[in-house]
């Protein structure tokens, strides 16, 4: 009699093993879901960012820039219209000679 149960248990206990491994899948992907609410992705530019037409997400990635220097950059722009020089820049509040160092590898070639 003992052998004929133990087939059954062995398939009850494989079963309860797949649904435990399921639920804590399921748990993680939440859990991870959860802890990427929030993140911003922020890796440095594939391709160089022009100056006078990249928006805020674009300027914000570049390596020194935050949105909020982006955006000061941004609005520098709209009122004072394009950067002819990459030095230029520097009328902008926030940047100076340490960003425009980091961010030069980045943008568009404007002249010096």
């Amino acid at each position: 009699m003992n052998n004929l149960r133990a087939p059954a248990q062995g398939l009850a206990l494989l079963s309860l093993c797949a649904v435990a491994a399921l639920t804590m899948a399921r748990m993680s992907q939440a859990q991870m879901r959860t802890s990427m609410q929030g993140y911003r992705y922020t890796t440095l530019p594939m391709w160089r960012v022009d100056l006078d037409q990249a928006g805020v997400d674009e300027l914000a990635a570049l390596p020194g820039v935050g949105p909020s220097l982006a955006a000061a950059i941004v609005a520098d722009r709209q009122a004072k219209g394009p950067f002819k020089t990459l030095a230029e820049l520097d009328r902008v509040r926030g940047v100076g000679p340490a960003v425009l160092q980091q961010i030069q590898p980045f943008v568009l070639q404007l002249p010096e």
